[in-house]
Formats: C-alpha cells, structure tokens, sequence
C-alpha cells in the first residue's frame, strides 16, 4: 500500500488553504453563517434553561431545551456536510476557478451524510460495548484496572475512528460508494502519518483558538468580578451576565469564527483530499497547479 507523503500533503493544504483564500471563504461563508445564526439564536434558550434548572434545582427543566440542541446539530451537520463537500471538488479538480457563495444539497452531500450516520451509529454502539466492557472489568478486577481498559478502549475507538473517517470527504466525493470500506482500505499503514497531518493543522488552530479565548474572556469579565459567595444563583447570575456580554460582541466575533472554521475546515478537507490524489492518481490529474 502506497504511503501518504506527510510534509508534502501538509504542504499542499497550507498552500490550497491560504493562496486560494477567497475561493476557500466562497465556499465556506454561506453555509458558516447559517450556522451561526442557528447558534445565535438556540443556543441562548438552552442556557436559559440550564440556568433555571441549577436556580430551581428540578433537572427536568433542561429535558425541554433539547429540541434546541437537536435543531442546531442538525444546521451544524448539513452546514459543515456543505463545506467539506464543496472543498473537496475544488482541491479534487472537480470545480475550478473563483466561487463567491455555494449552496447545494447535491448527491455527494446526501451520500456524506449517510456515511456520517453510519459512523454515529458505530460510535453508539460501540460506546455501550465499550462501557459494558470496562464495567465488568471494574467489577472483576477493580476499579484500577477497568479505568485502564477503559482508556485502551477508548485509543482503540480513537484508531477506529480516524482510520475509518479521514478519507470519507474526497472518497465521498471522487467514487461516490463504498465509502467507509473505502476509507477504511485506504487509510491502512497510514494512521500515524494521518495522525501527524492532523496535528500540523489542530496544533495551530488550538493555539490561536486559546489566545482569543482569553482575549474575549478578560475583554468582557474586566470590571465584573466574580462573587465570593457561594450561592449559586449569584454565581449563575454572573455567568449569564457574562454570556451576554459575548452575545453583545457577535458582530465582531463572528465574522473572526467564521474565517477560523473556514481556514480549518479547508486545511482537514484539502489535505484529505491531496493524501486520496497521492493513493489514487485521478485520470485527468488534479488542478494544474497542484499536479
């Protein structure tokens, strides 16, 4: 089995990302800005619900908010499925040239989704076993020892997962069937070169992640201590205070988010897709400046 070119695949999805930057925010801000207005406007009653539940102390209050959370999984799915689809045939030569806004439930969307609910069911059935597994473990042989199989278990899923789902996209999109088992084949002798790809992208995105985390946070706590009491309706208060202080932000940040998920979208995606080129040589090859 041919082997992923790590530094030159690393090299190409930084270089498709950021020299191709207003083609990548084309594809992406259409269906990134309905996800933050689904966010925008469903994630406050959710946290309005926690709120009530921790003051009211009845649990059963949050159970209603759900729905919220379900809507906004759903926009987040069909959103990202959009994005990862659209990169994928620009990086794959399947689309060329500047795009200014993409919209499109076309086959390969449809055909991507599938295979994303497939893998939740895998993931859901395998969190019982898995659970069942450590369970019986613990009580056989101790609490120790069952957190130990329970954290092999859990590298174990880690394994599964990365092998099955890293060529998904642009097997999705090139073949169009067979995902998984394609993906699955592919990715055999390549976890830890995919797993060092990975974390040339995630290691960066961490990083600037946290630094504006900790912009914003000092930026809209300056001036409003935190109470010392240990009431929890003051500490839910302040809090609440605090989220909406970030909500009052989001004009700023969100077009900040959006160019992030775009920029880390376009880098995991692109480099999926040069890794799959590098395994299976198109017929027409790829984008001219990419051959």
């Amino acid at each position: 089995m041919t082997k992923i070119p790590v530094a030159r695949t690393i090299e190409r999805a930084y270089g498709f990302t950021f020299g191709h930057f207003l083609s990548v925010m084309g594809l992406a801000w259409l269906p990134l800005l309905i996800m933050g207005i689904g966010a925008y406007f469903l994630v406050p009653p959710y946290l309005a619900a926690i709120q009530n539940a921790l003051i009211n102390r009845d649990p059963s209050a949050i159970v209603g908010s759900y729905g919220y959370v379900f809507l906004l999984m759903l926009i987040m799915i069909a959103c990202f499925n959009m994005v990862y689809v659209a990169i994928a045939r620009q990086v794959l030569g399947l689309r060329t040239g500047p795009v200014w806004f993409y919209f499109s439930f076309d086959g390969a969307f449809w055909r991507l989704l599938g295979a994303y609910l497939l893998v939740l069911l895998l993931i859901i059935g395998a969190t019982f076993v898995g659970a069942a597994i450590a369970g019986i473990v613990s009580v056989a042989a101790g609490a120790a020892i069952g957190g130990l199989s329970f954290f092999l278990l859990a590298l174990l899923f880690f394994y599964l997962l990365l092998r099955l789902m890293f060529f998904m996209v642009p097997v999705c999109v090139a073949e169009g069937r067979r995902v998984l088992r394609r993906s699955w084949t592919l990715s055999s002798g390549n976890f830890w070169r995919i797993f060092v790809v990975l974390l040339a992208f995630m290691v960066p995105f961490f990083i600037v992640e946290i630094i504006l985390e900790t912009v914003l946070f000092v930026s809209v706590a300056a001036g409003s201590p935190p109470p010392q009491s240990s009431d929890p309706t003051q500490t839910m208060a302040y809090l609440m205070g605090l989220g909406t202080r970030v909500y009052a932000l989001w004009p700023i940040i969100g077009p900040v988010v959006l160019v992030l998920y775009a920029l880390i979208l376009s880098l995991m995606v692109s480099a999926a897709s040069f890794a799959y080129r590098a395994l299976v040589p198109a017929t027409e090859g790829i984008a001219e400046e990419f051959a």
